[in-house]
């Protein structure tokens, strides 16, 4: 007698799916992103700006304050805490890696395409929301920051529940005011300043609707009461703890500076977005003004349309341009073409004379060939956009005390206090430094630099070695060729040495 059981269970799960087709379809695009985006995640070390700044952050709450945060030791004003918070919680549960530090942005790529599958199966149109998320999966621009551990992919996740939220308001549903104020609450709390783009395309989607004081009911207020409750405590706190040397570095440096003047060296164009989205979203770009221009025509696409365009303006407007500062639009794109593309892929159907199946083929043999195509001609300048302006001796230099300061601090030696660095010549960040030491970080002269020499704490901020070992022996990372400068008084002993990088022990004599 046949054993019909195994048959039975698969029919079951296949009817199962069947059923609950909408579920099915987010889960699979859900396990996709996954796939995508979490793959080797850890298999590079840390760069050496904003992403080791960020991580480390996160490590240092796990043995300070939580609701402070701190960077080399000392409070650090210049962002919301958020995803600092979601990466010393993964931190907390899984050990402290590079992985767990890009974590949090991927999760967040993950979860936005999840999101956007939903919201177009909801609406009874699978192959567009299948195309978002292959549209999606493909832009490199959305990979890219995806890929590290920064801050903006968890801004863009809150920019979708707000926007989805404003088209649930549209529809009369009075409910979307959570959706919309909590998103706005994740991106404040994620970004800061950067959530504006959300309060600008809200304003102007609800200028252009024609949205009255109807609008604002129960739910409208209800909603704000839980974003105020999400948003002002820890605002208020840090005001109450700080003052206006917290304004000072959260809003002046951070809304003010970056809005006025190119800093950091960050010389860009009005085109320069436009350039980044030609090259890191070919080939859906070509597709991307005939997508808004059909949404802005679209009652329930309106949202997402105005929201691309703002955000597009407004960081053109910005004086201080940097790739990553735009990838809010990437979700809001993907949805608008996705449509668009779905719309005319279904009417070229209906006026060519060929099997569904044989179509189809050739319609992803199609897509499929042109995106290929597009990422080759592409790779280039894509390399050089998110490459480190420094020289090729900087980043050999830092990828070597990355290696370096792992092999020492694996298993450290007994000698407290501060790492030392000493390096000359091109400016160096300290960010990983401090990441992979797991300490404290004091960067040290043997002569006193000049009074008109600008210092920043992330690149050039030294004391002199004289005072830096009042004190016990120290641990210090330095160039190999100033091992002979170090001044008679001092004793160095070498560890482990590099190339061009060295990390020894030093101390008076």
């Amino acid at each position: 007698m046949e054993n019909t059981t195994p048959t039975t269970r698969s029919s079951g799960i296949i009817e199962l799916c069947k059923r609950n087709w909408r579920t099915t379809s987010t889960l699979f695009a859900t396990l996709l992103a996954c796939v995508v985006l979490l793959t080797l995640l850890g298999h590079k070390p840390l760069t050496n700006w904003d992403e080791g700044i960020y991580a480390e952050i996160s490590r240092e709450m796990l043995s300070g304050s939580v609701l402070v945060p701190h960077w080399n030791y000392q409070p650090w004003f210049e962002k919301p805490p958020l995803m600092l918070w979601i990466t010393a919680a993964l931190f907390k549960l899984f050990g402290v890696h590079e992985f767990w530090a890009r974590a949090g942005s991927a999760l967040s790529g993950v979860a936005i395409v999840a999101l956007l599958h939903a919201w177009l199966v909801r609406r009874d149109d699978v192959l567009a929301a299948w195309l978002s998320t292959l549209i999606l999966l493909s832009t490199f621009g959305f990979l890219h920051v995806c890929r590290v551990g920064e801050m903006d992919v968890l801004l863009s996740l809150g920019c979708c529940i707000a926007i989805i939220g404003l088209t649930a308001i549209q529809n009369h549903k009075p409910s979307g005011w959570y959706l919309f104020w909590c998103g706005l609450a994740i991106a404040l709390m994620t970004k800061g300043a950067a959530s504006i783009t959300l309060i600008l395309a809200a304003i102007i989607f609800a200028t252009l609707e024609r949205w009255n004081f109807t609008r604002l009911g129960r739910h409208f207020w209800l909603a704000l009461s839980l974003f105020l409750l999400l948003v002002l405590p820890w605002h208020l706190y840090m005001f109450h703890r700080f003052g206006s040397a917290f304004l000072g570095e959260y809003l002046g440096l951070h809304v003010l500076a970056r809005a006025t003047h190119q800093i950091e060296d960050h010389i860009t164009h009005w085109w320069y977005y436009f350039w980044v989205l030609l090259i890191s979203a070919a080939p859906f770009v070509l597709l991307y003004p005939f997508a808004i221009f059909q949404g802005l025509r679209r009652k329930e696409l309106r949202a997402w349309a105005i929201f691309a365009l703002v955000v597009l303006c407004f960081f053109t407007i910005v004086q201080t341009r940097l790739p990553h500062y735009i990838a809010p639009i990437y979700p809001a794109l993907a949805v608008l073409t996705a449509v668009f593309l779905a719309n005319a892929l279904r009417e070229l159907q209906r006026k060519r004379q060929q099997s569904p199946k044989t179509y189809w083929l050739s319609a992803i043999a199609i897509i499929t060939a042109t995106c290929i195509v597009s990422a080759l001609l592409t790779s280039s300048p894509r390399k050089k956009l998110h490459q480190a302006k420094v020289g090729p001796d900087v980043v050999n230099a830092e990828k070597e005390s990355i290696q370096l300061l792992r092999d020492v601090f694996n298993h450290p030696p007994p000698i407290s206090g501060p790492l030392l660095t000493w390096w000359e010549g091109d400016e160096r960040s300290i960010a990983t430094s401090i990441f992979y030491a797991g300490r404290p970080v004091q960067q040290i002269t043997i002569e006193q630099p000049p009074l008109n020499v600008a210092t920043d704490k992330y690149l050039f901020q030294p004391q002199l070695l004289d005072d830096a070992l009042v004190s016990g022996p120290r641990i210090i990372l330095l160039d190999k060729y100033l091992v002979p400068l170090i001044p008679a008084q001092f004793s160095y002993h070498s560890i482990v040495s590099a190339r061009s990088m060295e990390v020894g022990t030093i101390r008076r004599k």
